[in-house]
């Protein structure tokens, strides 16, 4: 859940928040969760909705990646860091510049590992959407990276 929450608020805090405030909604709805079939979707459906409420009642800001990312090893040399660090930011900006259907589909799929069902559950996309979404948006990121060099 905080993880959803996360890559949606782009904040600690608030995705802190956004867990705290889904968690305290599914609660006081727990008298209907016997209805529910997946609680898993349910309950990221539910940080989901919360999440996106939260973003859109502040302005847009950004963060570091560096503050998400730990880069750093202990063989690797400062050059390779600093270049590791600047191919990962470029990911980000490009991930961030998709369109919300697409970004939420990989960061789902390709980041946090759910299958296409779960997928379709937590977004309310049809499987044939998420798995065009998913095409389109990996499809971008290559050509993005093909005409790029990171």
């Amino acid at each position: 859940m905080y993880r959803l929450a996360y890559r949606i608020v782009k904040d600690d805090e608030e995705a802190r928040d956004v867990v705290q405030d889904a968690l305290i909604k599914i609660w006081t709805k727990r008298d209907r969760l016997s209805e529910v079939d997946n609680k898993e979707a349910y309950m990221m459906t539910m940080t989901r909705n919360v999440a996106i409420d939260k973003y859109r009642s502040r302005k847009m800001e950004t963060s570091d990646i560096d503050n998400h990312y730990n880069l750093e090893s202990t063989s690797a040399d400062p050059e390779r860091i600093a270049v590791a660090k600047d191919a990962m930011k470029r990911v980000q900006k490009m991930i961030d510049s998709l369109p919300e259907n697409h970004r939420r589909v990989i960061q789902l799929r390709d980041i946090e590992g759910y299958s296409y069902k779960e997928i379709s559950e937590l977004t309310g996309f049809s499987i044939g959407k998420v798995k065009v979404y998913l095409h389109r948006a990996r499809t971008r990121l290559k050509e993005h990276f093909k005409n790029k060099v990171l």
